[in-house]
């Protein structure tokens, strides 16, 4: 079963996985780049529209571990490459569908720096599961 869900994240298109607050947050961040004179969208774009939409997995499970988002804001990566992540790390967790905490994952592979990933993988769980 497990094997079934990760091939069905891995190859259906971006946008029929989005859920709506990941969807919110990918138009937070195109607006934060276009504001910025940007024509592509990044990772600290990305940060912003998780700052911005202040709700949702990703937020609860920073709150929970005491880490403010914004010790994100300088991560550079293009937002492709993070929703590729973010695809992956669905699909790790047997999860359908892409959220707000699978784009944070997404972004603490390029920022491993200001938290680990097997630490908020671990954290994710919890607040899925009601435990935080």
């Amino acid at each position: 079963m497990l094997k079934s869900r990760k091939k069905t994240t891995l190859h259906r298109p971006l946008e029929s996985l989005l859920t709506a607050r990941a969807r919110k947050v990918l138009s937070l961040a195109a607006e934060v780049a276009s504001s910025r004179g940007h024509d592509r969208v990044t990772g600290g774009d990305l940060v912003e529209g998780l700052a911005r939409l202040n709700d949702g997995v990703a937020v609860m499970t920073l709150r929970s571990l005491r880490i403010d988002v914004t010790r994100f804001r300088s991560a550079g990566a293009d937002l492709s490459l993070i929703t590729d992540l973010a695809r992956q790390e669905a699909a790790g967790l047997g999860h359908r569908y892409i959220g707000t905490e699978h784009l944070l994952l997404g972004l603490i592979h390029e920022h491993p720096d200001v938290l680990n990933l097997q630490q908020a993988r671990v954290q994710v769980i919890k607040v899925l599961c009601g435990n935080v």
